[in-house]
This record gives structure tokens, sequence and C-alpha cells, in this order.
């Protein structure tokens, strides 16, 4: 039987400020791990790549009205002149290691069920595991069975990818490999499935602020 291809993705302005080099680190590790699940997005990444390659070709023609900002500022206004890639799923996936593909797998140096945890409800935890760089940061969210995340607002993005399991919300239900982001002033109130645990990549540009006081943990 086939696996299931992820059906949510990163928007158009992560691939491309990931094939043009611009995307940060974080959100960059974010974008190359659902590429590892994703062949659409793979192709749609190539193909913004072969773009970036021929107007970076007219770099020097471009760059004497201005600097390199100027030219970005040019792809950015090219970008929807790309028209969206379908392609037919080539195969097994990438190999993961533990239910984790690379490059996730070298950052977090371990397996991924073996970090350890920080209550935030019950049965929610974060990871002690982070990183954070050019104001994002970065690390995993576990959702038990049916497990409610306290509701909360987003005082700027917020993405998660799933990378075991599923959960649910407002907006849908979300699988392995899929991305959602949420955007600041939104309001969230996710759910993990009852047919087990669900672990996302939790990728946060800034605080988010609960609506209700999360229940103590037992």
């Amino acid at each position: 039987m086939s696996m299931r291809l992820p059906s949510h993705h990163p928007q158009d302005e992560l691939l491309f400020g990931y094939a043009s080099g611009e995307l940060r680190e974080i959100k960059a590790l974010l974008v190359a791990t659902h590429l590892a699940y994703c062949p659409s997005c793979r192709a749609r990444v190539a193909v913004f790549e072969a773009q970036c390659g021929a107007w970076f070709d007219e770099a020097p023609a471009a760059s004497t009205d201005g600097p390199l900002d100027t030219l970005l500022e040019r792809l950015h206004g090219q970008l929807g002149a790309v028209p969206p890639v379908f392609v037919p799923p080539p195969g097994p996936r990438p190999a993961a290691v533990d239910g984790v593909p690379e490059p996730l797998r070298s950052w977090l140096d371990g397996p991924m069920q073996e970090r350890a945890w920080t209550d935030v409800s019950p049965g929610v935890w974060v990871s002690e595991w982070t990183r954070a760089a050019g104001g994002s940061s970065v690390c995993l969210l576990r959702m038990g069975p049916g497990a409610p995340v306290p509701a909360h607002r987003h005082t700027a993005t917020e993405i998660l990818l799933v990378l075991q399991g599923a959960f649910h919300d407002e907006y849908g239900r979300f699988v392995l490999g899929d991305v959602i982001g949420y955007e600041a002033g939104s309001d969230h109130h996710a759910t993990g499935d009852e047919s087990g645990e669900c672990i996302c990549l939790f990728l946060l540009d800034g605080e988010i602020v609960f609506l209700d006081e999360p229940a103590p943990t037992a």
C-alpha cells in the first residue's frame, strides 16, 4: 500500500525563500524536512531554483540600478509568474530513522521519542530540545491521543510540521508531512487524534498568549 503524501504545504513565499537562499536557518530546517516527505514541493523548489539561477545570471545588469535588495525585490515580484508544479509520487520516500528524516535527524542528535519533555497541560508536552536563530525558535510539540493543546492566540507566525500521528483543529486535519501556518492575531485550538500520539516540529516567530489558564498537570 502506498503511503499518503502531504496535502498541506508551506506557502510559496517559504519555498521561494528556501530556493533562493534567503530563508533563515530555522525556517529553512522546517522547509527542508517537509521536502523529505513531499515530491510536489521538491519539484516546485527545483523550478524556483532554476528561475533564481536565470535571474541571478542577469544580476550585473539588474544591480546597476541599486543594491542586492533591489534584485531580491524584483525576484519576489515575479514569484506569482511561476506556475504550480505537480508531479506523480516517485516511489519510496527518503529514508527516515526512528521516524525522522534528514535534515532534522542531525539537529535532534538522537531519537525523537527519547527527548526530555516539559508539561504544558494534561497530555501535552514540549521538548526541552530547542533551537533559536534569526527571530525564530523551534522545538517539538507532543500531543497524547485526544489531548487538546490549551487554546491560544498568536502574536507572530506559528508553523507546525507533523512528524508522527495526526492532529486536528478549526482549520482541518493534518497528518505526517503536512505543514500548517498560523498568522499573528489568529486563535488556535489543536487536539491530538484519538488514534495515537502526535508529534510536530513547532516553529514560533514570537510569543503565544493562552486564552485560558492551562489546567494543572497531575
